[in-house]
């Protein structure tokens, strides 16, 4: 025999479907922008399979993460190819100038860790300097890319500027990536648990928080 619900029941029943599905519930908020942050992520991680191509999707991802801070959600996938194919070549050109510098600073790490006597090990004070040094450059230089039309000379000193000006949020953010970093690099299992994040959504929710006080910090600049 088939239930019968009173009124109230009813009445109940509607009142939390409707708050459940409706568009600016909380809840329903949240869950959209944890599958925006997820989308883009694949997007990224799909874009930088080729590695040349690892610039180009920086400028993307903050060029979409830029937007999510000014309020500007939806459309993920039509933002991201925008941004991916406008700031395609000044995207490449600051990541090559990025990987060949890292390159050339691991070299450096290498030979006084593994071929020089342990005397010389101060040696790599001035190369972690540089490293903090061009790494507080570039991450102001492709969320720089994708809000800006600027040459790339430009871009390379406003990024400079943007983080002396900006000294601790350039020193936090570096210190996040550091620690990142170096949890990964000793630590198997955090290896594993950060990558399987970065794969899923870990790339994303980082540049969409660091998106937050990047773009503060270009109102300031802009003012």
């Amino acid at each position: 025999m088939t239930k019968a619900f009173t009124k109230t029941e009813v009445l109940l029943y509607n009142l939390t479907m409707g708050k459940l599905f409706d568009p600016d519930n909380p809840v329903t908020v949240l869950l959209s922008r944890i599958f925006d942050l997820i989308l883009l992520n694949i997007c990224f991680v799909i874009t930088c399979i080729p590695v040349f191509t690892i610039g180009p999707s920086l400028c993307a991802l903050y060029g979409v993460t830029l937007k999510m801070a000014d309020g500007d959600f939806g459309d993920i996938l039509k933002k991201y190819k925008r941004f991916f194919m406008q700031n395609f070549r000044q995207g490449l050109v600051i990541w090559l100038i990025v990987l060949f510098s890292g390159i050339f600073f691991a070299a450096d790490l290498y030979v006084i860790f593994m071929k020089l006597p342990l005397k010389y090990r101060p040696l790599q004070i001035p190369v972690w300097l540089c490293i903090f040094a061009v790494v507080s450059v570039f991450i102001y230089a492709f969320p720089m890319i994708a809000r800006y039309e600027q040459s790339i000379k430009q871009i390379i000193k406003n990024s400079v500027l943007m983080s002396i000006g900006n000294i601790p949020l350039t020193i936090s953010i570096v210190v996040i990536l550091g620690l990142l970093a170096d949890l990964s690099f000793h630590n198997g299992s955090i290896l594993v648990l950060l990558f399987s994040l970065g794969l899923f959504i870990g790339n994303a929710l980082l540049a969409r928080i660091f998106s937050i006080f990047i773009k503060r910090a270009f109102i300031k600049t802009e003012k």
